[in-house]
């Protein structure tokens, strides 16, 4: 209900409107200026049937910066898992608090070029354009919840241009360079995990979680249920993987499962060993204690069997393109691949790989005018059987 009251010569009006959902301060309309009473009183029950039919819009003029710490502690955080509480934290600090033109706006104010305009500073300063497209998603999903909690009328991002993800040029191994590194790492520490990697395209994250109960010697498959991340001052701990397809079962050769049980009967007996020292969490690849592999470890043994052997340096990651791409080349289905790699779709796949199956694709001309040939070959068959038929039926 309304409150009307007359200041001097004017009348004014005040809709109380509860508590912000996020600050949790007390809200209100008000305007004044009014001649007549009922002027004030006709201004105040627009807006109160605004109100009911929840057309209304309040334009905050909340701060930016004000709203999106509230938006990100009393909301996002919530909802996201902690190692990308971690990442979204970082970039809201470092770059859409302390490095954004707009960051001392109106919520209100802010525009789709004041948007574009901040992702055109990002790419001056040399930032990837993958690391911009996850600022993008961060401001868009603020600005989403700022229009639902009516504090904006619509979202400035929605209609902003953020740069197209470059990914980055990715470096494959040949079957002999993989060969090379297997027989030369072979005795490592991580000669497992690598073999898990180059034979099964599961992330470092994945393969670094992966505990006994995961592994199913008969069918020989690896079930892929969590991963292993660090968080800064917390260490390390599992997290879901990376999309709700990321969890799948992956098949693998005989020989990796004898490595896999091989390992597993050395590392009973290293438990027997080291006796109660040993933490056992159930880890397939961990430290002498039964801990946690810290995956810098793993990175540091893999750059300095490639130094040593002298073959293509690549990232840990290339060995999940190496696996992809053989696969690609041996013209295993696409959906199936993505299904292998754990991936959200076969549209990531094909975002990654495109360039690879362009290859595969060089003889579809070829096949398709060799099956309209054979067509039109069977076809005429068909008709010169019917009419020798014919004429056979005729002469009886």
């Amino acid at each position: 209900m309304a409150h009307i009251r007359k200041r001097g010569k004017t009348y004014s009006y005040t809709i109380d409107l509860g508590q912000d959902p996020v600050t949790g301060k007390r809200e209100q309309i008000s305007k004044g200026g009014f001649i007549r009473k009922k002027d004030a009183e006709a201004a105040a029950r627009k807006i109160e049937m605004q109100l009911d039919e929840d057309s209304y819009i309040v334009l905050s003029k909340e701060g930016f910066s004000e709203y999106i710490i509230s938006w990100f502690e009393k909301h996002y955080q919530n909802r996201i898992k902690l190692s990308s509480v971690i990442t979204c934290k970082y970039i809201i600090d470092k770059h859409i608090l302390y490095e954004n033109p707009f960051a001392n706006k109106e919520l209100s104010k802010i525009t789709t070029a004041d948007i574009d305009n901040f992702y055109n500073l990002k790419l001056n300063s040399n930032y990837s354009t993958s690391y911009i497209r996850k600022m993008h998603q961060i401001l868009n999903q603020a600005f989403n919840q700022a229009v639902k909690w009516k504090k904006i009328s619509a979202n400035p991002v929605k209609d902003a241009d953020p740069p197209s993800v470059k990914y980055q040029e990715m470096n494959i191994w040949s079957q002999d360079e993989i060969q090379k590194f297997l027989t030369n790492s072979k005795g490592e520490r991580h000669y497992l995990t690598f073999l898990i990697a180059i034979y099964s395209g599961m992330r470092r994250g994945e393969i670094l979680g992966l505990k006994w109960s995961d592994i199913d010697f008969h069918s020989q498959i690896i079930q892929v249920n969590r991963s292993l991340a660090s968080i800064p001052k917390e260490g390390y701990i599992f997290t879901t993987p990376k999309t709700k397809s990321s969890i799948r079962r992956i098949n693998v050769p005989e020989f990796v499962i004898d490595e896999l049980k091989h390992h597993k009967k050395q590392q009973e007996d290293w438990k027997e060993l080291v006796g109660e020292m040993y933490e056992d969490l159930d880890l397939i690849i961990c430290t002498n204690n039964g801990t946690f592999q810290d995956p810098r470890n793993v990175v540091r043994v893999m750059k300095r069997i490639i130094k040593s052997i002298g073959i293509t340096d690549i990232r840990f990651h290339d060995l999940r393109h190496t696996h992809a791409s053989f696969l690609i080349a041996a013209g295993i289905d696409i959906v199936r691949i993505s299904n292998r790699l754990g991936h959200a779709s076969p549209r990531t796949t094909l975002e990654f790989y495109a360039h690879l199956l362009q290859s595969k694709d060089n003889d579809i001309a070829d096949i398709f005018h060799n099956a309209v040939q054979n067509y039109e070959e069977n076809t005429a068959d068909k008709l010169r059987t019917n009419h020798t038929i014919m004429g056979e039926n005729k002469e009886f």
